[in-house]
């Protein structure tokens, strides 16, 4: 199963933010996540799968690989909630957003 894994550091819009992350075995990270746009302009949150940190700690978290999780298609998938601190008060105008 998945186990958590710790935060991605990151600057959003100017800001410092974090994403709790999970790992499965030495896959990528998987963050899940809502933020302003969500509900409104996008579904109520997303998945980000970032590649694990290099020797140095970094990775690249790149909002345009945001996908939708599989709720999002039927009402018979259950997906996770993002965690407590996983809202980011900015718009992510990137990435799957919503069914159309």
């Amino acid at each position: 199963g998945f186990a958590l894994a710790g935060e991605l550091s990151f600057t959003l819009a100017g800001r410092e933010r974090t994403l709790a992350v999970a790992r499965q075995g030495e896959g990528p990270l998987w963050a899940v996540f809502a933020d302003a746009t969500s509900g409104d302009t996008s579904f109520r949150f997303r998945f980000l799968y970032p590649q694990a940190p290099d020797a140095q700690g970094r990775t690249t978290v790149d909002f345009n690989r945001a996908q939708l999780p599989p709720c999002a298609f039927a009402d018979h998938f259950l997906c996770p909630l993002p965690p407590p601190g996983n809202t980011l008060d900015t718009a992510v105008e990137a990435g799957e957003r919503t069914l159309r």
